[in-house]
């Protein structure tokens, strides 16, 4: 049974209209997003005293002091006292503002340590800068996937742990994997303890109460060492795992047979 012509009657695309290959826009955040955004041409912007950077001030102010679900272009368009079609002259919609918020919060990763130390020291001293900024923006934090580290602030602090680990004797490709395992790291710790402050001492007092009260029989170690489970810190469990990370990366630098690469 033969095929029906296509006429391009009222209503129809033609057979090979364009429009019906166009090419989906990339997620903001991912490689080609970020690579579009460089080939883009400038946005016309009517209102000059209205910048990408006052729109990301406002938001940052938005989300650190409402939370993530205050973080509309309503709102950040009531803060900034213009109306929401302004703002679509600097950002598409809210997950590219989300995408270009997180990449500039994120620019703290690449500060360079004081002082003449090792690799190690200086991993450790931008890990423990990262957290302590994450830990001051929560809501950054929970706004991490991943694909923000394609940003160019991002980048920046690619390159230079990059510049450290590729220092400290790895291969380029285990140096990249490093740098992503010890992100992925504070970025987790940061998210496993927000909303809680184990270094309160109400909270200690009522995490021993719990674990003296459940069943020995059935938690039996959370029951003995209740007293001592109870002061662990969300500060000791991020310098513990920071420690045994820069330890694993060390016997890698001295065992790379371990490896795979």
């Amino acid at each position: 049974m033969r095929e029906p012509t296509t006429t391009g009657t009222a209503g129809e695309l033609p057979p090979h209209d364009p429009r019906k290959n166009q090419p989906a826009e990339p997620r903001p955040g991912t490689a080609a997003w970020w690579l579009a955004q460089e080939n883009e041409p400038a946005r016309r912007r009517r209102r000059r005293s209205l910048t990408l950077d006052a729109v990301l001030d406002t938001a940052m102010t938005l989300l650190d002091t409402r939370g993530v679900a205050a973080l509309t272009m309503r709102n950040i368009a009531e803060g900034l006292g213009c109306t929401q079609a302004s703002l679509y002259r600097h950002v598409r919609n809210r997950e590219e503002l989300v995408t270009l918020l997180v990449d500039r919060a994120l620019s703290v990763a690449s500060s360079v340590p004081p002082g003449d130390t090792d690799w190690a020291e200086k991993a450790a001293w931008s890990a423990r800068l990262f957290r302590e900024h994450l830990l001051r923006h929560p809501g950054v934090a929970s706004l991490l996937r991943g694909t923000e580290r394609l940003g160019p602030n991002s980048l920046a602090g690619v390159q230079y742990s990059l510049e450290l680990f590729i220092g400290a004797g790895f291969s380029p490709r285990l140096a990249y994997a490093a740098a992503s395992s010890l992100a992925t790291f504070i970025i987790g710790s940061v998210n496993f303890n927000l909303g809680l402050d184990s270094s309160d001492p109400e909270e200690s007092r009522h995490r021993r109460l719990l674990y003296r009260s459940r069943d020995a029989a059935t938690l039996p170690l959370i029951v003995q060492h209740a007293d001592a489970l109870a002061e662990v810190s969300s500060d000791d469990e991020f310098e513990v795992g920071l420690k045994a990370l820069l330890t694993g990366f060390r016997a890698l630098i001295q065992n790379p047979e371990i490896t795979h690469d």
